[in-house]
């Protein structure tokens, strides 16, 4: 081929190699900049900055992923998962009852764990519900000195049909999702058939078509100014596009009238009831067979602080009680005619709670995973002379302290036995030996014997099978 031949070649070829580019060096093709990323300026910035995504930043970080978790084995499996709103920097989250109402029917073996925006992880204790309004209360347990961030509050009465909503949740686990539309509706109501099996009707909700998913239930609808203006809770089934949320002002009447209530709240129990008497906390009445009486408060004792922080209100006493760890000492400082005086009663859970009032025993639940060859000597000695395969017993109830005067004492059980089973009656097969499943379990068998006053029980000691007749005592368990 001459020189004059390849000339139309190479002039084909101009274009691609300016595209492509030559090295200055004439070392070969330069690397192409086809879609290479640019830094926006500040003026690109402003203009993507748009309202909704400011009211987005203002309130995400107010937004929580909310999980109900079991614990077994090396990893805890998630039962439910739903969304909160954090209103104050100490912890305090609102979301939805039906959230964690598998949490709070059946607590034992199970927690709330709450997940931020900025990837923290904190356990959480459920305070107080209303199932009829279809809120809930939690406490963050939150590491000393460490804060976060509330949501700012909007007003329900000033909301236009038509404006602007923005509604931020955690549908599938994908945490602070936002979906945008507009107010639909006020006054709106809807009959749901709730966890509990009733069908509920919740009135004065607010109508958005901004999509409320599955997971989004307990998360924040905002204004375009970022404000709270309502707490996600339903979506309609078989159309789309139509949510539901309960009004801000609903939300904050309910906090004061109802989740704060004394009696309402489901802090860990210690058996003392307390009332604010000239700005001090009061100790009114200490239950019988109860934590705190175990440890000597008395009742007209002063609590001055709890864990080492000053208690000053009601809600001050409670927020530090459903910080503290279940089934572990809680220090106290409380003053008696005039000498302040140490004092760390047991923190109980609701199981346990139940158990302590009605047999005044006390347990130490031991589980597979923590010891699995006293379980399957316990196995072999419940269903000894049973043949055929059985299966392994879940848990054991060790007997960790025996109150004075209580139906436990009566019966002649011993710190360290093993509770393993009771019998039960079953409309079908009548009444039967049954294994426990859980402390939880324990304690519904025991509320449901106060009808006949007594409870058969199957012990463990060493390694002889001993039975008795547990009896009842019928208990007002509010305090």
């Amino acid at each position: 081929m001459t020189t004059r031949q390849a000339l139309p070649l190479l002039i084909f070829l101009l274009p691609l190699l300016a595209c492509r580019g030559i090295d200055a060096q004439g070392g070969g093709l330069a690397a192409p900049t086809i879609l290479q990323g640019l830094e926006p300026d500040s003026d690109e910035l402003d203009l993507r900055t748009t309202p909704v995504v400011r009211a987005v930043q203002r309130a995400a970080n107010s937004v929580v992923s909310i999980y109900i978790l079991h614990e077994g084995g090396n990893r805890d499996a998630v039962e439910g998962q739903g969304s909160g709103v954090i209103v104050d920097e100490l912890g305090l989250v609102i979301t939805n009852w039906h959230v964690i109402a598998t949490y709070e029917r059946a607590r034992d073996g199970r927690k709330l764990q709450v997940r931020l925006k900025d990837e923290r992880r904190f356990d959480a204790a459920l305070l107080s519900f209303s199932p009829e309004h279809d809120l809930a209360l939690l406490q963050l347990k939150l590491p000393a000195g460490q804060t976060v961030k509330p949501v700012r509050a909007g007003r329900s009465e000033s909301l236009m049909v038509g404006e602007t909503v923005i509604a931020i949740g955690n549908p599938q686990g994908h945490a602070n999702t936002v979906t945008v539309g507009v107010l639909s509706a006020i006054d709106r109501s809807i009959d749901v058939r709730a966890p509990d099996g009733q069908v509920r009707r919740y009135e004065g909700l607010l109508q958005t078509d901004a999509a409320i998913n599955q997971g989004n239930s307990g998360g924040a609808l905002l204004d375009i100014t970022g404000k709270l203006i309502g707490i996600n809770n339903a979506m309609a089934m078989g159309v789309e596009n139509i949510g539901f949320a309960i009004p801000v002002d609903t939300v904050k009447r309910v906090f004061e009238d109802e989740l704060l209530r004394y009696d309402n709240l489901a802090s860990v129990w210690i058996g003392a009831r307390i009332g604010e008497r000239d700005g001090a906390l009061v100790i009114d009445d200490v239950s019988r067979h109860g934590p705190a009486e175990r440890v000597g408060l008395r009742k007209g004792d002063t609590v001055v602080s709890i864990e080492g922080n000053a208690v000053r209100s009601a809600f001050d006493y409670h927020r530090a009680l459903a910080s503290a760890q279940v089934d572990a000492p809680i220090p106290m400082v409380i003053e008696r005619d005039g000498k302040r005086l140490e004092a760390a009663p047991f923190g109980l859970g609701p199981a346990a709670r139940a158990v302590v009032q009605i047999a005044g025993v006390e347990f130490a639940p031991v589980t597979v995973d923590q010891d699995k060859e006293l379980l399957r000597s316990a196995t072999l000695a419940y269903y000894r002379g049973t043949r055929g395969r059985v299966r392994m017993l879940p848990v054991a109830l060790r007997v960790r302290d025996v109150h004075p005067g209580s139906p436990a004492e009566s019966l002649g059980m011993q710190s360290g036995d093993l509770v393993l089973g009771t019998v039960v009656w079953n409309p079908f097969y009548g009444r039967r030996n049954a294994p426990l499943a859980s402390l939880q379990d324990f304690a519904d068998r025991l509320v449901d014997a106060s009808r006949s006053g007594a409870l058969p029980i199957t012990v463990m000691r060493g390694d002889e099978i001993l039975e008795g007749e547990l009896e009842v005592e019928a208990t007002d368990r509010r305090d």
